[in-house]
C-alpha cells in the first residue's frame, strides 16, 4: 500500500511548526508587555483545551507547550501542502498568506468553539497582534521547512 507521507514531513514540520510556535509566542508576549495587546498567547493557545486560565507561571509554561503542539500540528499541514500543493517559489509570501488563513480559521470560524476571552474579539489590539503573530508563524516556519529542506539535502 503506498503511503503519503514521501519527504518526512511529520517530523520535518513539525520540527518547523514548533519552531514558528516560539516565534509566534515571544511576538504575542512582547506585544502585551508593550501594553500593545490586553492578552498573552495563553488567552488563545490555552482556550483551545482548557475553559480558564490565569496569569500564572504554571499556566504560563502549560499555555507554552500547547501552543508548541498547536504549532506542531499546522506545521505538519504546511509541510504537507508545500509537499503536495505549493511550489518553492515564493515560499515566504505564501508562508505569510497560511499564517492569514490560520489566523481567519482561529479568530473566524473557531472563536465560538474555542474559550478564548469573550472581549478579544473587540480588541484591536489583541486581533491586530494575532494577526501579526500568525503572519511570523507561517514565515517562520516556511522559512524553517526551507532550511531543513537544504540541510536534508547536503547530508
Amino acid at each position: 500500500m503506498p503511503k503519503l507521507e514521501k519527504n518526512e514531513e511529520l517530523i520535518i514540520g513539525s520540527i518547523a511548526g514548533s519552531i514558528g510556535a516560539v516565534a509566534k509566542y515571544a511576538f504575542n508576549e512582547l506585544a502585551q508587555l508593550l501594553s500593545l495587546a490586553k492578552y498573552d498567547n495563553n488567552a488563545t493557545a490555552l482556550g483551545v483545551v482548557l475553559k480558564t486560565w490565569q496569569h500564572t507561571p504554571v499556566y504560563w509554561i502549560i499555555g507554552f507547550f500547547i501552543a508548541i503542539i498547536i504549532g506542531a500540528f499546522f506545521g505538519v499541514i504546511i509541510a504537507f501542502m508545500f509537499s503536495y500543493i505549493f511550489a518553492e517559489r515564493f515560499y515566504l509570501l505564501k508562508g505569510a498568506i497560511i499564517g492569514i488563513g490560520i489566523w481567519l480559521f482561529n479568530f473566524g470560524i473557531m472563536s465560538n468553539v474555542f474559550n478564548y476571552p469573550p472581549d478579544i474579539k473587540t480588541s484591536l489590539g489583541d486581533i491586530m497582534s494575532m494577526l501579526v503573530s500568525l503572519i511570523i508563524y507561517g514565515v517562520v516556519t516556511v522559512f524553517s521547512l526551507k532550511l531543513f529542506s537544504f540541510l536534508k539535502i547536503k547530508q
